[in-house]
């Protein structure tokens, strides 16, 4: 029995650790599906995650449920089903369902105090700081305190899932783990500790490594298996990790999808020899940005178009990386909206507080702006999110903002062909890929999780230039594997 079919059958509290190109989401809502499909009761279930993109992703990918369902986000989740129809049972008549959310203006440090206007103002806030979570508080109290919310949520539910659980909070967390535990709610959580991409407001990945660790009542599933990857490429490169070479299938097939290019090759003569789709998206990775813009700059000479990409300042692994990176996009795609904006970070605003965001942050587009006025539109924006951009952020966020030298990576616009440094490719998905053998020296650890970024960002066809050091390069494989004929990985030519 696969750990997918036994996923299936499980029905007790699940937690997944699903790496990149799993197939996550086919999991969840397939294993929603089977539950509803085999539940014969007046039980729902619950299906929920960060944006409104992936909510609205889950609902359209699972039609055929039935109604009564609830798809949704975090946020929506509790407010609809809790807080808004139970807020007067648990809190007093003093309390109005009908409280308008108001997270930027409305900041307060203690939970009574943001009660307090709740109660005075009609107005959900938050708290001002942003590693906390008010409305998850508010919805365990509302539960606690209200049998008939505890009543309603028990009758109506019977599993409840939950996607991307690395971005939760300290207080998500929380809250989902009294769902479990004191209303004997079953939980199926999804989740990769590896693209948490929400510290910046509070998201804590630890709460998920926890679960795995511990289990906590979680029953515990891994999903290593990239299905990004056709199955000659996903077979070549776990061959390189001693971790991960019991996944190598040494079938008696011909290798067609990972190619090494011994002979002095032109990108005309794999187009000639059919080693490469012409119609299909060819990105070539290099590792240094040099050599990645002299390839990028030789081939549109040649005649053929290619864009170079390059590695941006906004690249590095900072906390608030992706919030800039997202912002970039802002002003540099014109078909990039406030709403793209906000959907990305997955913040749950009213059409208010959108449009002052955008009123904000709009002066960024300003053809005039100067380095002095983007670091007060970051200021304000930081007040009105309650987080700190550190210092050494604002300097890459100034440069990508006042040059057009790294446009072309936000910009939206796409180049069927493309040549990228190797760091810039990570988190990417590409059709065909070509490397060179020369990059990777493939002895220590770094260099083969290097390699193994590059080798795996192809979903179709994997070129390997054989150049220079490829005889190393080819004896790191053949030692590893002890292998009688490379050609079990890899087609020579």
């Amino acid at each position: 029995m696969t750990e997918r079919e036994r996923i299936y059958q499980d029905s007790q509290n699940i937690v997944v650790s699903a790496g990149a190109g799993s197939g996550k989401t086919a999991l969840l809502i397939n294993k929603l599906k089977s539950e509803v499909r085999y539940d014969r009761t007046h039980y729902k279930v619950a299906a929920i995650t960060f944006t409104n993109k992936s909510a609205n992703e889950l609902k359209e990918r699972s039609r055929e449920t039935g109604k009564g369902n609830f798809f949704g986000t975090n946020d929506g989740f509790i407010e609809k089903e809790i807080i808004r129809p139970f807020i007067k049972d648990a809190l007093g008549d003093d309390f109005s369902q009908n409280f308008e959310t108001e997270y930027f203006k409305t900041k307060f440090s203690t939970f009574d105090d943001g009660l307090e206007i709740l109660k005075r103002e009609g107005i959900l806030g938050a708290y001002s700081n942003q590693k906390r979570n008010f409305k998850f508080n508010l919805a365990k109290k509302i539960l606690n305190d209200s049998n008939a919310c505890r009543q309603y949520i028990q009758a109506k539910y019977r599993m409840i899932f939950i996607d991307e659980y690395q971005d939760s909070d300290i207080d998500m967390h929380d809250f989902f783990m009294f769902i479990k535990d004191d209303l004997n709610i079953k939980l199926f959580i999804v989740g990769d500790p590896k693209q948490s991409i929400y510290v910046w407001r509070g998201a804590e990945p630890q709460n998920f490594k926890s679960l795995l660790e511990t289990g906590s009542g979680f029953n515990i599933y891994v999903l290593n298996e990239n299905f990004r990857c056709c199955f000659d490429i996903q077979n070549y490169s776990n061959s390189f990790f001693l971790e991960t070479q019991d996944q190598v299938k040494l079938e008696d097939h011909e290798v067609e999808d990972v190619i090494g290019v011994r002979n002095e090759c032109s990108l005309e003569g794999l187009y000639k020899r059919n080693l490469i789709d012409p119609e299909k998206e060819l990105v070539i990775l290099s590792w240094k940005r040099n050599y990645a813009e002299h390839i990028a700059n030789y081939l549109n000479e040649e005649g053929y178009n290619f864009t170079y990409i390059p590695r941006t300042p906004l690249d590095k692994n900072t906390k608030n990386s992706s919030m800039l990176i997202e912002l970039a996009k802002y002003v540099k795609n014109k078909r990039y909206s406030v709403y793209h904006l906000v959907n990305s970070l997955g913040l749950d605003l009213s059409h208010k507080e959108i449009s002052e965001m955008d009123d904000t942050i709009s002066g960024l587009k300003n053809t005039g702006v100067n380095k002095e006025e983007i670091i007060l539109i970051l200021d304000e924006l930081s007040n009105m999110l309650q987080i700190n951009f550190e210092e050494e952020e604002l300097g890459p966020f100034v440069s990508v903002i006042l040059t057009d030298e790294y446009d072309v990576a936000f910009n939206g616009q796409e180049n069927i062909n493309k040549v990228m440094t190797l760091h810039s490719s990570k988190g990417l998905e590409f059709q065909q890929v070509l490397i060179f053998a020369s990059d990777f020296k493939l002895f220590q650890d770094r260099d083969l999780n290097e390699h193994y970024v590059a080798s795996t960002r192809g979903k179709e066809k994997l070129i390997i230039m054989l150049n220079d050091n490829y005889i190393n390069y080819l004896e790191v494989i053949q030692s590893r594997l002890q292998l009688e004929s490379l050609n079990q990985l890899i087609k020579i030519i």
